[in-house]
């Protein structure tokens, strides 16, 4: 699936109707079919339900009319609120009076008598369709529209929005004043931006995409530049391994980290390294911590560095991770400094070697390494100078401009992780849980990565790879534990069984 603008998705609609013939109203039609199977698929007792749609002048409010003549010939008791403080779009305008014409009770918002009404049929409506503004909106939103979303957000009944809730910026996710907050949101053909960003990750609800019939060739005509990352991604990394393989088959992991009472962040790294398929691993530690991750980590080779230099455990790994634990000191950028210099493998950057990125940053368009950088939305601050909540708000942009920049792949972490590459892709993992919103789970992550690339994946490979196996071992942690008592090592050990899954 692709991740789309409003823009975006205008021009997919326009290409479909005029390249490929297919008439607006049959678009109209098919989005409004596939929201009326949602809610059969979603309520059993659908015919049990009384439903209330609101709709708008707009196709959005189109989609709504068609969802009513759906409900009503499956025997659903519905009724129809037409919000249109301009004139009907043509296909809008076609199927109301198609509806129109049907026993189904249809009311215009254009009095104080109908907005009474419409509370009154609200306060007994067990579902709430919302087709009132969808993503055309591109202003504050105002007076009766305002007060009917005020009505609707203060009722009980389950809310479910067509495309986008009404009130949310679908490419922001920031909200347009006032917005009715969803209970599912039922995404048309493709899923907008704004569904997993900022404020639209609360007001979206649960997010379900439904086809309406647009093909393949046209989304690869435009060459959209956003994907979702889902299960096909960890699909690639799931060759079956030979009987003759041996564990050099697999990869060395270097791993560059840790120092006095911050040994954990390289352990959960290695620990996750190793449950991500990696045939090696070696630990690069401070002598003083050595043996408490040499006795965590039995399977690791784990070497002290007394010295600053670690040129000489370079050579035969497949790829490097740096910066776990190891505290934001001269050495530690001094160290990735001589990894990108060694230039002989792939760099996973994460964690206090991001905080010292002036001694290395530069210097990355010139090394044979290709870097990814790991960081949470205040590292990515402290990167680019900008501030934390610009980054939380523009994350898509920012990850993207960086990339570009400065020739590496970012890994930009949080809700609905964004992998961003060089040549200007985008990838969003919209597989994760709040389960993974603590101490450890970005050295876990880190891990993956870095086993990925030791396993010989591209970088961009590595990286959708490890942030859907990572979300996902999140979500069974939340399933199965709690979100509340989760830990690091918690989604280390869901990784085998998130591999299962996907076989």
């Amino acid at each position: 699936m692709y991740l789309v603008t409003a823009e975006q998705m205008r021009q997919v609609d326009r290409k479909t109707i005029e390249e490929l013939g297919i008439p607006e109203i049959v678009l109209m039609e098919n989005a409004g079919k596939a929201v009326a199977d949602f809610l059969q698929e979603q309520f059993d007792d659908l015919s049990e339900k009384t439903v209330t749609i609101l709709a708008g002048a707009g196709n959005n409010g189109g989609d709504g009319l068609v969802v009513a003549r759906y409900l009503h010939m499956l025997g659903v008791p519905v009724k129809v609120f037409l919000l249109a403080e301009r004139e009907l779009s043509p296909s809008t305008q076609r199927n109301y009076e198609i509806l129109s014409r049907l026993p189904v009770k249809l009311y215009l918002l254009d009095s104080e008598n109908s907005m009474h009404l419409f509370k009154v049929t609200v306060n007994y409506s067990d579902i709430l369709v919302d087709a009132l503004l969808g993503t055309g909106t591109s202003r504050e939103v105002t007076g009766k529209t305002e007060q009917v979303i005020e009505i609707i957000n203060r009722r009980s009944c389950i809310k479910v929005a067509i495309d986008v809730p009404s009130g949310l910026n679908s490419d922001t996710g920031e909200l347009w004043g006032k917005c009715i907050k969803a209970d599912y949101t039922v995404a048309l053909a493709q899923p907008k931006c704004g569904h997993y960003m900022n404020k639209g990750l609360k007001y979206c609800g649960k997010v379900v995409v439904k086809d309406i019939g647009i093909p393949q060739e046209i989304y690869q005509s435009l060459d959209l530049n956003c994907s979702i990352i889902d299960q096909t991604y960890l699909q690639r990394c799931q060759t079956v391994r030979s009987r003759e393989s041996h564990k050099g088959t697999y990869g060395h992991l270097l791993m560059l980290g840790g120092s006095m009472g911050m040994s954990g962040a390289i352990t959960l790294a290695a620990q996750a390294a190793l449950r991500s398929g990696v045939g090696l691993v070696s630990c690069a530690v401070p002598d003083s911590i050595q043996m408490h991750v040499a006795v965590n980590i039995p399977e690791a080779m784990v070497h002290p560095v007394q010295e600053d230099s670690v040129q000489h455990l370079l050579p035969g790994k497949s790829a490097v991770v740096i910066g776990p634990g190891m505290g934001a000191t001269e050495r530690t950028g001094m160290m990735m400094l001589e990894v990108l210099q060694a230039g002989s493998c792939g760099v996973v950057v994460d964690a206090d070697a991001l905080n010292v990125a002036e001694y290395w940053l530069d210097e990355v368009k010139d090394s044979d390494c290709q870097v990814i950088l790991t960081p949470h939305p205040g590292e990515m601050a402290r990167l680019t100078g900008l501030s934390t909540e610009y980054i939380q708000q523009h994350r898509l942009e920012v990850a993207q401009s960086f990339a570009q920049e400065h020739g590496v792949w970012v890994v930009l972490k949080g809700a609905n992780t964004v992998v961003a590459t060089p040549d200007g892709r985008l990838y969003m993992n919209i597989t994760d849980s709040p389960s993974l919103a603590v101490a450890g789970s970005g050295d876990v992550l880190s891990g993956i990565i870095g086993a990925m690339l030791a396993q010989g994946m591209k970088p961009e490979d590595a990286c959708c790879i490890a942030v859907y196996l990572h979300g996902r071992a999140g979500q069974l942690v939340a399933e199965t534990i709690g979100e509340v008592s989760s830990k690091a090592g918690d989604i280390i050990a869901y990784i085998p069984t998130v591999f299962k899954q996907g076989v």
